[in-house]
């Protein structure tokens, strides 16, 4: 089991809400939506299609006070294209690029300020954003990968129990390099775009 499945597994606890963030106009950057578009009705989860305006969906993400909140955005955090990151608010990158105008560390604050939830951020590294493009074949690969990964962990069936990540109110954060997912993704070798 990799290090993000490993974290995913002690995190998603209790009620969870899942949402994507991102803009299906925009390449790579609908890997959110499409994640959400895969997992919806499939597991006992909130899936929310926050869109490129996740603040606006606040609200329906702390209603019912959920165990866990797991966001799912494409986020340049430096890696190569394709590569799965996950990150709690303690452990985020000083330098995060996403294409939307409320900072990740903001909505991430608000959603466990809110909630008292768990919050992590489930990063996908994007080749591309440009609008009117498509998605990558390493982000599409990615999303694949991610999906299967929260069925695997989901199930189909209600999620129960506590998190266990929660110490004093806060995630305890992990070494980045243990937080990176080692599942090579064959788009990611073939570089491009696919049509």
């Amino acid at each position: 089991m990799s290090p993000i499945a490993q974290r995913l597994q002690t995190c998603l606890q209790g009620t969870a809400v899942l949402m994507g963030i991102g803009n299906r106009w925009r390449g790579d950057d609908a890997a959110g939506p499409e994640v959400i578009a895969r997992l919806a009705g499939r597991v006992e989860a909130r899936c929310i299609d926050a869109g490129d305006a996740p603040e606006r969906h606040l609200g329906e993400a702390v209603e019912g006070a959920p165990g866990s909140v797991l966001l799912v955005d494409a986020v340049d955090f430096g890696g190569p294209p394709g590569e799965v990151a996950l990150f709690g608010l303690e452990d985020l990158p000083a330098r995060l690029g996403t294409t939307h105008d409320v900072p990740l560390s903001v909505l991430m604050e608000y959603l466990r300020a809110m909630s008292g939830a768990d919050v992590l951020l489930l990063g996908i590294q994007p080749e591309t954003t440009d609008f009117g493009r498509r998605m990558s074949a390493a982000v599409d690969d990615a999303v694949r990968v991610v999906t299967e990964m929260l069925l695997a962990q989901l199930g189909e069936g209600p999620t129960v129990g506590t998190c266990a990540c929660l110490s004093g109110g806060s995630l305890q954060p992990l070494n980045p390099v243990d937080s990176v997912c080692s599942i090579p993704h064959k788009g990611a070798a073939e570089g491009g775009q696919r049509r």
